[in-house]
């Protein structure tokens, strides 16, 4: 049970940085003006959680066969290695964004001021978080990392699947909290976030930057004390 507990965190730790998703969150923002926003929003997140984690189930499956092949029984060197395989990834990739957050404000910088109703319907809206979240999990290396992590892991494979739910549920805490805000302000919503909106087009790299690397730093002095200590 503490294994879990553990391996929980260290997901969740992961997918915290992962989840400020700048597609994820312009793409949910859109569907907030025009009618039923709360339910599309929440038609979206869930779509999203869907793909993700059916997507990861998955890929789950088949790298357990593969490690199982290469590493017949996996001992937790390999476990706690993988954990500071998955900090050091992590803390590259924020260093990567820091290092690259101008160019990445400048391409995801908005052109017009001018709010348009969005067309999009319920089942659109299934549609779109759906196919926004299967090209996303093409290159989602943080979900990769806490795969591996998981993967490596004693737990059951009903212990993994609830692992990646955790780490999906992390994931989307943005849409749900779009909907949530949603629900609470009704039609002052678009207003309130359209103007979070810009300061996520305009500031997301400089949060999720020094956020990944704290995590990815933590993860690794977390591995490695626990490899030290096996």
């Amino acid at each position: 049970m503490q294994d879990i507990l553990s391996l929980a965190l260290v997901v969740s730790a992961i997918a915290l940085p992962d989840s400020i998703n700048p597609s994820l969150i312009l793409a949910d923002l859109y569907l907030v003006a025009g009618r039923n926003p709360v339910r599309r929003t929440v038609m979206f997140a869930v779509s999203v959680f869907a793909v993700t984690l059916v997507g990861g189930v998955l890929i789950m499956l088949g790298l357990a066969e593969l490690v199982r092949s290469l590493l017949p029984r996996l001992s937790s060197e390999v476990k706690y290695a993988l954990i500071i395989a998955g900090g050091v990834s992590l803390a590259l990739g924020g260093l990567a964004i820091w290092v690259k957050r101008k160019a990445l404000t400048d391409r995801r910088s908005p052109r017009t001021k001018k709010e348009k109703k969005s067309p999009v319907g319920g089942q659109s809206a299934v549609l779109m978080g759906a196919g926004i979240a299967g090209v996303e999990l093409v290159t989602a290396f943080p979900y990769f990392a806490a795969i591996s992590i998981i993967v490596g892991s004693s737990a059951s494979l009903p212990g993994k699947v609830v692992l990646l739910g955790i780490y999906n549920v992390v994931y989307i805490l943005p849409l749900i909290g779009i909907s949530i805000v949603c629900a609470v302000m009704g039609p002052r919503a678009s207003g309130f976030l359209n103007r979070i909106r810009d300061r996520v087009l305009n500031r997301w790299p400089v949060v999720v930057a020094p956020l990944a690397v704290v995590l990815g730093v933590a993860l690794t002095a977390f591995g490695v004390l626990r490899l030290l200590a096996s």
